[in-house]
């Protein structure tokens, strides 16, 4: 799908913006809902997206501020438990006639901002999110979830079937 194809709830984001370039100050309100698919690692932002902010007319373009949120399928890096919670960012984008690194830029007289709130959602996403700050993670032998059931220890490592390979790495 092009830019100007996405898919859209509510509110476009794709703002007519014709009357505000040349006229710094002048601005617009703006609020739109977009799904999206976004996936870091075993995180993933699956479904509606809402962006509110403001376009605000600029003496070569536009400069769009604006809130992006979504709800976040997480999974913690430590232990491994799932949760779901909001993943919201605040950005700024300036729109000019000609596309900027990312490509985004003013066409015709409109600017789209499914693009840049899409992104900037994305660098929100928690590279290694924790379900809590002090999450004590998983056995590293049996497993269990160290933050509901302490582990009460496992014998002697020469039970275990890879007891000979650690001599390898003793020398």
């Amino acid at each position: 799908m092009s830019r100007r194809e996405t898919k859209r709830e509510g509110g476009s984001l794709i703002v007519e913006v014709g009357d505000l370039v040349g006229h710094p100050g002048r601005a617009r309100e703006v609020s739109g809902v977009h799904d999206v698919t976004l996936r870091l690692g075993e995180s993933v932002i699956e479904g509606p997206m809402r962006v509110e902010g403001t376009v605000t007319g600029t003496t070569d373009g536009v400069q769009a501020e604006f809130d992006a949120s979504a709800a976040a399928h997480l999974e913690c890096v430590r232990c491994l438990s799932r949760w779901d919670d909001a993943v919201e960012v605040t950005a700024s984008q300036h729109f000019s006639m000609i596309p900027d690194e990312d490509g985004y830029a003013i066409e015709g007289t409109t600017v789209d901002l499914v693009g840049p709130a899409k992104d900037e959602l994305a660098l929100g996403i928690p590279a290694a999110p924790l379900c809590d700050e002090n999450c004590k993670g998983l056995c590293p032998t049996c497993g269990t979830d160290l933050n509901s059931d302490p582990c009460d220890g496992h014998g002697e490592d020469s039970d275990s079937p890879f007891a000979v390979l650690r001599d390898l790495f003793d020398s």
